[in-house]
């Protein structure tokens, strides 16, 4: 997948181990968020997602258990032919102030095939 940075202190993400599923997404710069207030936070790059598939954005699990950080929307979905910088909306469960630091990893993403299928609407479903 072809990545384009678009901030100054951009890092590559990339896997903690060969066996993990996600890639962890280097913070571009220092910032803060609280529950009452959600915030936009731009993720320093774009990219090509690949045709039949998507990329899911989601808090890393450490972050999102220890701290309550979610995205506002739940969870970024990123389509093929989007080619903008990645943004998320961050805030914090509790209310509680989050703070990272740059090159904190706060976020992940993961990308996943999508089932290319045809919706037919039915009077009724089989049992």
């Amino acid at each position: 997948m072809r990545i384009s940075a678009r901030h100054n202190n951009f890092v590559m993400p990339d896997k903690s181990t060969e066996r993990a599923g996600a890639f962890d997404i280097y913070m571009p710069e220092d910032g803060s968020v609280s529950g009452h207030a959600p915030k936009p936070v731009g993720l320093g790059f774009a990219a090509e997602v690949p045709d039949g598939h998507v990329a899911l954005i989601l808090p890393r699990s450490e972050v999102g258990a220890k701290y309550g950080v979610e995205l506002n929307n739940t969870c970024g979905v990123i389509q093929p032919g989007f080619t903008g910088e990645w943004k998320v909306t961050l805030k914090t469960k509790t209310g509680a102030t989050f703070h990272w630091e740059q090159e904190d990893k706060v976020l992940q993403f993961i990308v996943v095939p999508v089932a290319n299928i045809k919706l037919e609407q039915v009077d009724e479903l089989e049992d």
